[in-house]
């Protein structure tokens, strides 16, 4: 195929060599796939609107030849060699084709036993007095809600007592499953020699879950808790609620280095063993719309549309000092493919998120617009090269979690130009609207109309004349990445998040696909 071919043509030619590759993968030449290399560094492609589909077809007729051939041929060897680079060097179509490609082969799963029990038909009632004495917790006081939560400190020892309610219209079922968690991975010792302190849940009645009969306060009225107060108890490591990018933690940079890297190990160790926390921050493309989506309003990372609310989303960020936490964010899958590189890379994104979150935390208030209306600039409080040192070395750890072995290679993508955009967009407050479409309006009762306004900075004056359903309202909710309905402002962050994730699936690929089962240090 020549560079001056019809883009019919060649698009059709490279369906034929992936269906030849599929069937007849020793069949295939070095040549092929140093010109098929070639091809996805064609500038003239690349301007093609259409291109990735060509370059689809490209990357999966290599993948063909790696799978079909095994990772120990030489021309699976080079063909690896040659998926390596055009990670490492190609951008937009060319590099979301390779990615997407590579991100399809067979990795195995140490799946390890996770039988899950199902919660009794009845749910007992209890009391705090009783919580207490089965956790040997003196509960004292009426305690404040933290998040859902409530907490009472053991005297005297770093631990405390957790007392978590199901939210409104949510099963409660969905708690227990929390509590399986903990059990099946304190049972198994998913530690990797790192700190990962996993919390204990509390039985009471035989049941897991239950009914609190005595609360002594009304939780908010904001938390939406279940009505019937159904809760788990378990007690958690004192530092339980320190979440990761607080800069009061760390007197000095290296402590929080040691958290940032530490949790992605934990990531991509569990990943690794098909278990995927699925939220390590929430993730939103448009929340606003979330109850009339399809997906939800949650963000699909490769489409790299605009991020909602990137600060917010990283305000408790479920990972820390004891490690990974909230534990009903996990999920089994068996399955490689699609969907694991999809996670694996929505792993890979909030670390970096949470990355530049550490910076601007370090002065909360320092966001939004300024009093001239003007995007507030907080570029000063970045250290360019210990941004850098983040990005690297944690990114080097979940490979290592996932993989079973260090990343020896640089990165596959230019780890400086990405935290210096990281920086410029992630430290000026330039995308702050939103809008409430008349559509989403209309959807609200009066109530939620109000409510919803009141939490976007309106006062009550002002929401109770704002007229419901007559034109689009323009609300200041920011910052997000993006302007709204617009692609993400760093697309940098999404090729390196791709490039990334798919380097970690050829990784494991090419190790072997072995790793020691849950619980064996490596």
């Amino acid at each position: 195929m020549n560079s001056h071919a019809e883009f019919p043509a060649r698009y059709i030619a490279a369906c034929n060599l992936r269906t030849l590759a599929d069937g007849q993968p020793h069949g295939m030449e070095a040549d092929t796939i140093g010109n098929l290399e070639q091809m996805m560094h064609d500038p003239h492609l690349l301007r093609h609107r259409h291109s990735f589909f060509l370059f689809r077809e490209a990357a999966h007729t290599m993948t063909a030849v790696v799978k079909g051939n095994g990772p120990s041929s030489s021309l699976a060897n080079q063909t690896m060699g040659a998926l390596q680079r055009l990670l490492r060097t190609t951008t937009g179509h060319s590099l979301r084709a390779c990615a997407e490609a590579v991100g399809s082969l067979p990795v195995a799963l140490n799946q390890s036993a996770f039988p899950q029990s199902l919660p009794p038909p009845t749910i007992p009632s209890v009391t705090l007095q009783e919580i207490a004495a089965k956790a040997g917790c003196p509960i004292t006081g009426n305690r404040p809600f933290t998040g859902r939560s409530m907490l009472f400190p053991f005297a005297g020892a770093e631990k405390m007592l957790v007392i978590k309610f199901a939210r409104r219209d949510v099963p409660p079922e969905l708690l227990f499953i929390e509590t399986e968690w903990m059990r099946n991975l304190n049972r198994h010792g998913a530690d990797l020699s790192l700190r990962f302190n996993i919390p204990e849940p509390l039985d009471l009645h035989g049941c897991a879950v239950f009914r609190i009969t005595d609360l002594p306060i009304a939780p908010p009225a904001r938390l939406e808790l279940h009505p019937e107060r159904m809760a788990i108890a378990f007690t958690a490591h004192g530092d339980y609620f320190s979440y990761a990018n607080e800069p009061h933690h760390y007197p000095q940079s290296a402590q929080f280095k040691e958290v940032m890297t530490r949790n992605g190990r934990l990531f991509g160790f569990l990943a690794a063993r098909g278990i995927i926390h699925t939220a390590p921050i929430p993730l939103f493309h448009n929340r606003v719309q979330s109850h009339r989506r399809e997906d939800n309003g949650l963000y699909d990372w490769p489409r790299g549309g605009r991020l909602d609310q990137w600060l917010a989303s990283c305000r408790h960020p479920n990972f820390g000092l004891t490690g990974i936490r909230d534990f009903e964010h996990f999920q089994r899958i068996t399955e490689h493919g699609a969907r694991l590189y999809w996670h694996l890379g929505a792993h890979i994104l909030s670390l970096l998120l949470v990355a530049a979150s550490y910076f601007r935390n370090q002065q909360e208030n320092l966001r939004g617009l300024g009093p001239d209306r003007k995007p507030v600039d907080a570029r000063h409080l970045f250290d360019e090269n210990f941004l850098r040192e983040l990005v690297n070395d944690t990114l080097r750890s979940y490979y290592h979690g996932f993989t079973g072995y260090g990343y020896q290679a640089e990165m596959p993508f230019d780890v400086q130009r990405l935290t210096r955009r990281m920086i410029e967009e992630t430290g000026v407050d330039r995308h702050m609207e939103e809008i409430l479409r008349q559509i989403d309006q209309r959807q609200m009762s009066d109530t939620e109309f109000k409510l919803f306004l009141n939490r976007r900075g309106f006062s009550e004056k002002k929401a109770a004349v704002t007229a419901k359903g007559v034109t689009d309202i323009v609300l200041h909710t920011g910052p997000h990445l993006g302007g709204f309905n617009q692609s993400i402002s760093i697309p940098e962050l999404i090729e390196a998040t791709a490039a990334m994730a798919a380097t970690c699936i050829l990784g494991r690929f090419a190790g072997g696909n072995v790793s020691p089962p849950l619980g064996v240090r490596p």
